[in-house]
């Protein structure tokens, strides 16, 4: 277990030297929204979008997904659809452990940060659903087994558990730059995560607002705007994900690996405590 923490911390060792996206781009931004993959990244862009648009009167996105959804919340380098508007930034960036330390110091301005994150073994079921075939993962629980600390085109259970372990720093260095948003708490209740977050980015929307993006958060009106010229499967077959469940040895395997290298699950009771780690 000794080489998969070296491995790790090899891994960790490349995104302190070179995972700068976030410090590259703050001054062009307002803010940013950063999902872990899997977590309902296209869902949650488009309701915060419609809820933007109805609150400065202008057109929301036309689509969920593709360059057409990208006018309010986008990559920096892209630009945005809009003049004065509120510039978010959309990543899935793993920052270097720079951004937290600059942060903690107050060498440099963070701007307000919305990281978006999911129970890991239901973003790894979807995610394999949806790679399977194109990387050759083999088996749900090949996919699972993967060693430390993984390639880096395949997003398996070390870069999730990087993802947390290294937001989970930066939320404890700057906790009032940074809000976290739950996948299973903004299906519970739409109307509160599109207020937080607007609300974490110094933007308070009115009722109307607020219903207009509501009125775009279910998995039905995401599907239904998809970019057809896309070619991407956003949401996976429900048929297809729910033929992918994690055995009694899936969750033994996983229980472990959360135990020993998770440090930050926020709230989803994956990590021992340290004396059992």
């Amino acid at each position: 277990m000794a080489s998969e923490s070296i491995r790790l911390a090899l891994r960790d060792l490349d995104s302190d030297l070179s995972s700068h996206h976030l410090m590259r781009y703050a001054g062009r931004v307002d803010g940013y929204l950063v999902t872990a993959k899997n977590s309902g990244t296209h869902g949650l862009r488009f309701m915060l979008s419609h809820a933007i648009a109805h609150h400065l009167d202008l057109p929301p996105p036309p689509t969920s997904s593709g360059p057409a959804s990208n006018d309010f919340i986008g990559h920096p380098k892209n630009g945005w659809g809009y003049p004065d508007i509120p510039r978010i930034g959309s990543s899935h960036n793993i920052p270097s452990r720079v951004m937290s330390l600059v942060g903690a110091r107050d060498l440099m301005q963070l701007p307000p940060t919305v990281v978006l994150v999911r129970d890991p073994r239901e973003a790894l079921a979807s995610y394999y659903v949806k790679w399977a075939e194109r990387y050759g993962l083999g088996s749900f629980s090949d996919y699972l087994r993967r060693p430390a600390p993984g390639l880096k085109k395949v997003d398996d259970v070390w870069w999730f558990i990087r993802f947390f372990n290294r937001w989970g720093e930066a939320l404890a260095a700057r906790p009032g730059d940074i809000t976290i948003v739950r996948q299973e708490d903004m299906k519970r209740d739409p109307a509160e995560t599109i207020r937080r977050v607007w609300a974490h980015w110094g933007v308070a929307l009115d009722e109307p607002s607020i219903a207009a993006g509501v009125a775009v958060a279910s998995r039905d009106a995401v599907a239904r705007r998809l970019d057809p010229k896309l070619g991407e499967t956003i949401i996976p077959d429900a048929a297809r994900r729910d033929a992918v469940v994690l055995s009694d040895a899936d969750r033994a395997y996983l229980e472990k690996v959360f135990a020993r290298h998770l440090h930050h699950d926020f709230g989803y009771g994956l990590s021992a405590p340290a004396d059992h780690r």
